[in-house]
């Protein structure tokens, strides 16, 4: 077998065989140039894909593929065009290049998939392609994975915002919800009232709203009106996360309060201590946990607070309503013969949203994964330093949000995907 033949072998493209290589330089680059001969006289018209056995014209086209070694590859060849009764004179359709013509659907593919873990001017410096054609390709094809989900077996949605550049601008992210922490964010819009929820709702459809029995969310009116407005057979779950962030602030409230009215000694004490009440006891260690303790002894209101903080998560670990309930009010009532004021304006609070507070015990889906999405998200935005497209980052969280459009397999695709055609 000659080298040739091994090279063709190698290239995969059907219907196709090298003839010649050539190297040459691309943008002051080492690069070679793979020349490609069809071995069978058969042209498909691109518009209605009827086949032809004689063309209409032809002209040489190169294409940029992927790289051989640290060469950059382009595959030159004869492209024709068809006289198609039907459609008129018209290019031919060739599986294996890609839908702007410039370069090979393995190329388009495998910088699509080195997208999801590099940056776009990593993946064009990489590739020899320019920074914004990276970006059109990698765009392209989350628009595709995007619409390709199937969204009709979605019974719980959780929904939640985050913060996007200055000056309070939020963004809402809403996601299907499964058991076991399984869950991916589905739809990212601009904006966090009511308002601004319904394009979601006009892209989700009447027909799926009505199959929702669960959603998970914050305490936030516009989020909640939202969802009773498209949904009201649903049931509302409120994320555990942000209720406790509550309380933590409520926690720092009390802190605060103590520090004015105390003496030069315990300021000394409560001051730069804000982490160490914050933390969970079990995850403090070694100093942490002694300068904890000395901190309360000097405080019986921050004992307090701090020790109905330490059992407040218990609410979530009841499998019944009533055990539920009366757990609750025995927390609540432990405030009343004490001063903490922020824990009142809590206890409120929650008075008001137990409901769906409780309803956790009818769902019990795991309430972290909005959390985790949201500094995704974040983590996401922070490594690219911004986007200024807003669609591009909208789907770029979509993307590395949701488990099966995350998933990294380039090579895999690139060597099936047009061979299987």
């Amino acid at each position: 077998m000659l080298i040739k033949d091994y090279l063709t072998k190698l290239l995969g493209i059907q219907g196709f065989k090298i003839v010649g290589l050539e190297i040459s330089t691309y943008k002051k680059q080492p690069a070679v140039i793979l020349d490609i001969e069809r071995r069978e006289k058969r042209y498909i018209c691109s518009v209605c894909k009827k086949e032809f056995k004689a063309a209409y014209d032809s002209s040489f086209q190169k294409v940029q593929h992927l790289r051989l070694w640290e060469y950059i590859t382009f595959l030159r060849f004869r492209k024709y065009r068809v006289n198609c009764p039907k459609c008129g004179i018209k290019t031919e359709y060739l599986p294996f290049i890609a839908d702007n013509h410039r370069i090979t659907r393995s190329l388009a593919i495998t910088t699509y998939e080195l997208c999801k873990v590099m940056t776009v001017k990593a993946v064009s410096i990489f590739q020899g392609l320019h920074r914004e054609t990276v970006k059109m390709i990698d765009k392209d094809f989350m628009k595709i994975g995007k619409d390709s989900r199937k969204l009709r077996e979605i019974k719980t949605i959780g929904i939640d915002e985050i913060s996007v550049g200055k000056r309070h601008k939020y963004w809402h992210l809403i996601s299907s919800m499964g058991k076991k922490g399984k869950g991916e964010v589905i739809y990212v819009g601009e904006g966090r009232s009511a308002k601004d929820v319904e394009k979601f709702w006009k892209w989700f459809g009447k027909e799926r709203a009505k199959k929702i029995e669960y959603g998970i969310m914050d305490m936030w009116k516009g989020f909640i009106n939202s969802f009773r407005r498209h949904c009201p057979q649903a049931k509302i779950i409120f994320d555990k996360f942000h209720i406790i962030r509550h309380l933590l602030e409520a926690l720092n409230k009390v802190r605060k309060q103590e520090l004015k009215k105390s003496n030069q000694r315990l300021k000394n004490k409560l001051s730069g201590k804000k982490f160490i009440l914050l933390s969970r006891l079990a995850n403090l260690r070694g100093r942490s946990r002694e300068s904890l303790k000395e901190l309360l002894s000097y405080s019986s209101r921050l004992f307090k607070a701090y020790f109905l903080k330490e059992i407040f998560p218990k609410l979530w670990k009841y499998k019944s309503k009533t055990w539920a309930l009366k757990f609750w009010n025995n927390w609540k009532n432990s405030l009343k013969w004490s001063r903490l004021r922020p824990y009142r304006a809590f206890a409120k609070m929650i008075d008001n949203h137990i409901d769906g507070i409780l309803g956790y015990i009818e769902c019990p889906v795991s309430l972290g994964f909005i959390e985790a999405t949201n500094l995704k998200a974040r983590n996401i935005i922070r490594r690219a330093y911004g986007y200024r497209d807003k669609e591009y980052m909208q789907l770029k969280i979509i993307q590395l949000c949701s488990s099966s459009l995350s998933k990294f397999q380039p090579w895999h695709v690139a060597s099936t995907h047009y061979n299987s055609s």
